[in-house]
């Protein structure tokens, strides 16, 4: 996580008091070995303000002339937050405002709500050589749409920050559920929250981290006998309570319990054989019972699919414990015949394959049919990106279909496929990814056998919809069969 501390204009115009603010911060910074970032504004008032309006008491003008720092005052608070370990954060409210980045060595480029459409700005913010963090309150999506195509069409790193522009945010308007959209819109991005509420009511940003944001903004300053703060920033002590909460749900976020297996495991039923059985027996359901404990090594019913239909190995007797090692797969012929294949076209190919891979049989029509209809899909990581091996034997035609998570890439890397697309066939050719987006109906075939390499993004189970009914008429088990080649089970 990363945390900007927006000191906006609580430094009152003081360097020394922003140093003060540093200090403080600072501490809460070590104590929790956070990632912070201290952010100060910058607006070339010569020319910011309009000429006619210097001088008048509108509220903000007033505000900014009343709170004037110089470059030198600039550089020494940002110098002094390096000194304390924090990164640099600038807000450029114009363009002369640009030059202040390599000047002052500025680390960050934060883009504030009421510049997010400011194109005379961003297109020259997005040539500067930074990280940019663009705040996103009160922007519809189209903005928000032509600012990615901007940033990306300039090879910036860049994140979004849901933000709401009430100072300060009721609970009430807080409208957390655009953290979604903006994830699921953008999800190539980071996206952050900048919070705006009373720090004297219930910190929202540790909600926003349950939704999955990563960069947090909140104003910061600090009181003293002549200087008070606004409704919408927090001290020391009330940052430090948002941190400890915030902390609090990203262990819960990311935290994985390292002894739910076991204490499961010690309730689970374990598989043991009736009477005494032969070597090479085949295991049916009437030779077993099940029940606790499922003792070390044990196979327990989670596995009885693994185990009916399998070989034993060893004789075993009355009451006696199953284990891995006392079963042989129980690939049917069938099974076994197409593994064997599979096999010899991976080697010819000479393409690895080692036990760890998850391998299943994809019999759209049922394993009878496999010759004719189907793949043997090999799973090698399946994470934010997810990456198979599909073979497919000589004749072999994988029936129409189409996703709507997963965005997909072909790589033929052995023998010859065709893909079928939007009523246009294909000849994949080896080296030559080939690109199927989301929701776009395809199939593919082969004539003499291949191998494609399929990259895409995340799998999710049952994002496969086929066109042929009777395909998705079948239960999954019916036609997807968990296999391995080079091991027993």
């Amino acid at each position: 996580m990363f945390f900007i501390l927006e000191m906006a204009n609580n430094h009152q115009g003081s360097v020394k008091h922003a140093k003060a603010i540093i200090d403080d911060f600072t501490e809460v910074k070590d104590k929790y070995d956070l990632n912070v970032g201290l952010k100060v504004q910058f607006r070339n008032l010569d020319t910011f303000i309009h000429p006619e309006f210097k001088d008048s008491g509108l509220k903000y003008v007033k505000r900014f002339n009343e709170t004037r720092l110089e470059v030198e005052d600039f550089k020494q608070i940002l110098d002094y937050a390096k000194l304390k370990g924090m990164k640099t954060v600038a807000t450029p409210f114009d363009n002369e405002s640009l030059a202040l980045f390599d000047q002052l060595d500025v680390d960050i480029l934060k883009i504030a709500s009421c510049s997010a459409d400011d194109w005379p700005l961003l297109r020259q913010v997005a040539k500067v050589q930074r990280k940019i963090i663009m705040s996103t309150a009160g922007t519809d999506m189209p903005v928000l749409e032509k600012a990615y195509n901007l940033f990306k069409a300039n090879n910036r790193e860049f994140a979004f920050m849901h933000c709401v522009g009430d100072y300060p945010t009721p609970t009430s308007s807080a409208d957390l559920s655009r953290i979604l959209t903006l994830r699921e819109t953008f999800p190539d991005i980071e996206i952050g929250f900048s919070t705006h509420e009373s720090p004297d009511e219930e910190s929202l940003a540790a909600y926003a981290r349950a939704m999955g944001c990563t960069i947090f903004e909140k104003h910061v300053g600090k009181t003293t006998d002549t200087i008070s703060l606004n409704a919408y920033s927090c001290t020391k002590a009330q940052y430090e309570k948002m941190v400890i909460d915030l902390l609090r749900y990203q262990s819960a976020f990311e935290g994985k319990s390292k002894t739910q297996k076991e204490s499961l495991q010690n309730l689970k039923r374990g598989v043991y054989i009736k009477e005494d059985l032969p070597k090479n027996h085949t295991i049916t359901e009437q030779d077993l019972f099940y029940a606790m404990p499922c003792q070390s090594g044990q196979l327990d019913v989670s596995k009885i699919d693994i185990i009916l239909g399998s070989s034993l190995s060893v004789a075993k007797k009355r009451n006696e414990k199953i284990c891995l090692e006392d079963i042989i797969s129980k690939n049917t012929d069938e099974t076994q015949e197409i593994c064997d294949s599979v096999k010899k076209i991976l080697d010819n190919a000479r393409i690895p394959v080692t036990h760890k891979d998850k391998c299943e049989i994809s019999c759209h029509y049922g394993i009878e049919n496999f010759q004719s209809y189907g793949a043997f899909i090999i799973d090698k990581v399946n994470r934010e990106y997810c990456k198979k091996l599909i073979v497919m034997l000589p004749g072999q035609k994988h029936p129409e279909h189409y996703h709507i998570r997963k965005e997909e890439t072909f790589e033929l890397v052995h023998g010859d496929c065709s893909i079928a697309v939007k009523g246009t066939t294909v000849d994949l050719k080896l080296g030559e990814p080939f690109l199927i987006v989301r929701n776009v109906p395809h199939s593919f075939q082969t004539k003499n056998g291949c191998v494609i390499e399929q990259v895409s993004t995340t799998h999710h189970r049952g994002d496969s919809i086929y066109t042929d009914p009777s395909i998705l008429r079948k239960e999954v088990k019916d036609r997807k069969v968990k296999c391995n080649l080079y091991r027993k089970i």
